[in-house]
């Protein structure tokens, strides 16, 4: 069975498997299951430092550090840390020194606490028991409960001992591995997982802080919504799915603050839409609705995204969706990237959506009268138009619109009559014809409308007798497709 130690070492991962420090962790380890617990502890204590150690060799931005020696970092932390007979003593002075209060801070006070006393008190006297041990000066009883408080000390503890403080150096360590994640002979991928460990220690319940940091650092030198990409979106997938609910949490919380953040992440990651939803009940009614209606928001390559979001929450949280104040003349524009399948179309034709575009968005379509026409002449030769169409291509037929289109013809059939001016007849022509692409699409849809005697609607029955054989309808046609058929 293995020790409650061992299984932390491997949830947290606090040693690198190459390093002296797992060395000697395994070897303490070796030694409590023969009872040798004298030798348990020394070899634990000494992971532990080697640990500490490491962090600060391996820092990443230590030589930003501004002290009064240029050279500060080179000569006063890493020659005197590498110096294999000095290092344990001077490590010791380090943290000493990074636990003195703020009058009293010298350069080397490089690890960052925020209860220096305590962590003093406590390093302390497990340093002076190291010492007995290994020079036995005074008699030490070192027993199995000895090595198991000393673990229990360094689970608790080791995540504290990073230069400039925790969060400090984990947030610089994110972003370094975010830089070069697409590297692993620079970086080392799973390294991820054992700093999002230790963020969970440090940050307790409010990562959200820490992630809202992290994010801000990164938008310096990134594109507005474009933190995930094809190449990083394996780093991200480590921390949403981080074994940590507090990570969890506060990563989605971050990214729940932000319109382009959440569509690019959910491009990438559909499942956060529910882990937004779980995290807080109003995410949808308060905040995806709003941002759905502005597209603003999707002027950042996130059109497909809107119609994708958009289905899923009709079909998993109806209940939270107001239809009217996602389907209106701001977003109607957005069909030109609508990518159509049967699932798609079921669940927005069952909901009006093309219905709602085409009656209550596009009224000004059906408007067939000489003065209506003059009026709308620059939305009829504009893209506004097109998306109409797009709207009657992918629509469920019925008597409704059926009806609604018949209407129109006849009103224009009646106005044709009186209209002398060539260009105002220019305009019905127009209309009729974009009318007879339409319906012949769409022919079989409206063919198979139940319950409509078709003979009620003289117009539109006259284009469906003249439709040529090639001019079938197809509703799943990607949108270049259609434009090149229309």
């Amino acid at each position: 069975m293995k020790l409650r130690i061992e299984k932390w070492v491997e949830e947290a991962g606090p040693f690198k498997e190459s390093d002296s420090a797992n060395e000697f962790f395994e070897e303490s380890v070796r030694c409590y299951k023969i009872g040798a617990y004298k030798s348990a502890f020394i070899m634990s204590y000494l992971a532990f430092k080697t640990t500490i150690r490491n962090r600060i060799l391996g820092c990443t931005y230590g030589k930003e550090l501004v002290r009064s020696n240029p050279k500060f970092w080179e000569n006063e932390i890493i020659t005197k840390l590498e110096n294999d007979d000095g290092w344990e003593s001077y490590l010791n002075t380090i943290v000493e020194a990074s636990c003195a209060d703020k009058n009293n801070k010298k350069d080397i006070a490089i690890l960052h606490f925020t209860n220096g006393e305590q962590v003093k008190t406590a390093y302390n006297n497990w340093k002076d028991i190291r010492n007995d041990c290994a020079h036995a000066k005074r008699q030490v009883t070192i027993d199995s409960s000895t090595v198991e408080c000393f673990w229990n000390y360094m689970i608790d503890n080791l995540s504290k001992f990073y230069v400039l403080g925790g969060e400090e150096y984990l947030s610089r360590e994110l972003e370094n591995l975010y830089k070069f994640y697409r590297y692993p002979e620079i970086v080392n991928p799973e390294t991820v997982t054992t700093i999002l460990n230790d963020v969970n220690v440090i940050c307790n319940k409010n990562s959200k802080d820490f992630f809202q940091k992290l994010f801000e650092n990164l938008k310096k030198t990134t594109r507005v919504g474009e933190l995930v990409n094809d190449e990083n979106k394996k780093f991200w997938k480590r921390i949403l799915e981080s074994s940590h609910e507090n990570v969890r949490d506060g990563i989605i919380e971050v990214i729940s603050n932000d319109p382009l953040d959440f569509f690019n992440f959910y491009n990438y990651y559909p499942q956060l839409l529910e882990m937004s939803f779980s995290l807080n009940s109003k995410f949808i009614v308060n905040d995806l609705l709003k941002w759905l209606n502005e597209p603003y928001y999707f002027a950042y390559d996130f059109k497909k995204t809107f119609w994708d979001i958009f289905v899923e929450i009709l079909d998993r949280y109806k209940v939270h969706v107001n239809v009217d104040k996602i389907v209106t003349s701001r977003t109607i524009e957005l069909i030109n990237s609508f990518i159509p399948d049967e699932r798609k179309l079921r669940i927005l034709n069952s909901n009006d959506v093309f219905k709602k575009y085409i009656i209550e968005v596009s009224s000004w379509f059906f408007k067939t009268d000489a003065g209506s026409q003059y009026d709308n002449y620059s939305k009829f030769q504009s893209k506004e138009s097109e998306y109409v169409e797009l709207c009657l291509n992918y629509l469920e037929w019925d008597s409704e619109s059926i009806g609604i289109i018949n209407y129109a013809l006849v009103e224009l059939e009646s106005s044709m009559q009186s209209r002398s001016n060539s260009a105002s007849r220019m305009n019905g022509y127009s209309f009729k014809s974009r009318c007879e692409r339409i319906i012949c699409k769409n022919k079989a849809k409206i063919t198979n409308v139940p319950n409509v005697d078709l003979n009620d609607y003289s117009e539109v029955l006259k284009i469906l007798n003249s439709c040529k054989s090639d001019q079938g309808s197809t509703d799943t046609l990607p949108n270049s497709e259609q434009n090149e058929s229309n």
